[in-house]
């Protein structure tokens, strides 16, 4: 019984030479939108409003506590960003967990968490 080989000179013989081209040209746009779309994921930066006035925008890339008022504390780690302490009754800030992406909102003590980034968010149901 005869075991098929598989080579590749036998594989660039039976394509033609628009097959190669297609080839080429979707490994090359693959690797490209690879590149493009991690580097859109990177988001920069974060600003943090309190009362409706901004407090400022801080980097994602440095870690830092910052405490915007008695009991209500922010925390930048590793790229992400969460509310560590809040004086909110049902602390749905804090249980919303790490983000870089999607805002984080604390409504009773009016702190919103916006991200600068390029990319466009989309949230379902």
């Amino acid at each position: 019984m005869l075991k098929p080989r598989f080579e590749i000179n036998n594989l660039f013989k039976i394509l033609t030479f628009p097959d190669k081209i297609l080839i080429i040209v979707v490994l090359i746009t693959s690797v490209f939108s690879f590149f493009y779309i991690k580097s859109e994921m990177n988001t920069v930066c974060a600003t943090i409003y309190y009362q409706q006035k901004e407090l400022g925008t801080f980097s994602l890339t440095k870690n830092k506590i910052i405490n915007i008022d008695k009991g209500i504390v922010v925390e930048i780690k590793n790229g992400k960003v969460r509310m560590k302490e809040s004086t909110c009754k049902n602390k749905y800030c804090i249980k919303q967990g790490w983000s870089n992406s999607v805002p984080i909102v604390c409504l009773p003590n009016k702190v919103l968490i916006k991200f600068n980034s390029k990319r466009k968010m989309i949230i379902t149901r």
